[in-house]
């Protein structure tokens, strides 16, 4: 991407992280909302600092010239439309200033808007501006997007055009940043995850895949009981025990919706909050096999019975919607989607 400049040094107080762009890759920054609305402002040349930056082909992104600008595709949650144009108008507006002018329909058609072309940007749901958002992000062939929180807020059926847009442009070789607020959509949407604080930046890592191998079962265990004619038959409490840093603490099957690892540290969620447990992932799946909890991914476990909606994002890429009040969702591997269709007996 030569038209995109490269800086020779950080900025002055800046830390030394970089996140390293490719094209046909898509790279997401899992963050608090605050701290990904100043990464964006940071990246698009804006008076504040966000403590990392982007490198793009091996070279540290500069945005400070209109030509550079013009290979970037931005798209913001607080970004300002002009409400009082129509949808179709709107996007003609952009296209004029870009040079460009053809495609305006297959791109509305593309983004679930074909509908609303004639409809003022005042009239439309809130996530039919964020797709108009995201529109005007591509309408000039960028080589380089950068989306902030694309599926904040968003209903089910714009969230499934968004993933779309981001496979075809992945499949059009372009390179894809995004800021997300939760693990859960970073993990569905990309295996290329960083974890941005207020001053520094890590890859997310995840439970190691040995981890997500069952055991083995002892050999001759079955025969050996058998033999010996007798069964035994161990008591087990309604509770299990989860172990915290200083106490242990007993919580009913049936309340935990799901379990997830991040960082190494493992977390409970339950209806009353989350709890910080002191075992890992893979010991907490052998002590609930009992209690038709399921490892759906490498750093989840999920309680069956708080599975409401299967929601398949591509080929490679699906959700598990839970029956909670905040209707969590939660990724399930490729691997086990055919596995988990047989236990539920789909």
């Amino acid at each position: 991407m030569d038209k995109l400049a490269a800086n020779t040094a950080l900025s002055n107080g800046v830390g030394s992280d970089v996140i390293e762009l490719e094209s046909g890759q898509c790279v997401v920054i899992q963050c608090h909302h605050d701290i990904g609305r100043t990464f964006i402002r940071s990246v698009r040349g804006e008076d504040v600092s966000s403590g990392c930056k982007i490198s793009y082909r091996g070279k540290l992104l500069s945005l400070g010239s209109d030509e550079a600008t013009g290979q970037v595709g931005f798209s913001c949650l607080d970004e300002g439309l002009y409400e009082r144009l129509k949808v179709r108008e709107y996007l003609l507006f952009w296209a004029e200033l870009h040079g460009i002018r053809t495609g305006i329909e297959e791109l509305l058609s593309n983004i679930g808007l074909a509908g609303k072309a004639s409809e003022r940007i005042s009239k439309l749901s809130y996530s039919e501006r964020r797709l108009l958002g995201f529109a005007r992000s591509i309408l000039h062939d960028p080589e380089l997007l950068i989306w902030e929180d694309p599926e904040q807020n968003l209903d089910l059926e714009s969230c499934m055009i968004v993933r779309r847009m981001i496979a075809e442009l992945l499949r059009q070789n372009k390179a894809i940043l995004v800021t997300c607020s939760t693990l859960e959509q970073a993990l569905s949407i990309s295996n290329r995850i960083y974890g941005l604080t207020g001053s520094s930046l890590a890859p997310i890592t995840i439970q190691e895949a040995s981890e997500f191998i069952e055991s083995e079962p002892v050999p001759g265990g079955d025969e050996l009981e058998a033999a010996s004619g007798e069964q035994h038959h161990v008591p087990r409490l309604s509770k299990f025990m989860v172990k915290t840093e200083d106490k242990y603490v007993f919580l009913d099957p049936g309340e935990v919706h799901f379990i997830e690892s991040i960082e190494g540290v493992t977390h409970l969620y339950t209806q009353a909050g989350s709890f910080a447990c002191s075992w890992t992932l893979a010991e907490l799946e052998a002590k609930l096999k009992a209690f038709r909890f399921y490892r759906c991914h490498r750093s989840y476990i999920v309680n069956l019975d708080q599975i409401a909606e299967l929601i398949v994002w591509s080929r490679n890429s699906y959700s598990l919607v839970l029956n909670d009040d905040k209707k969590s969702r939660i990724p399930l591997s490729k691997g086990k989607f055919e596995e988990l269709k047989t236990i539920v007996g789909l």
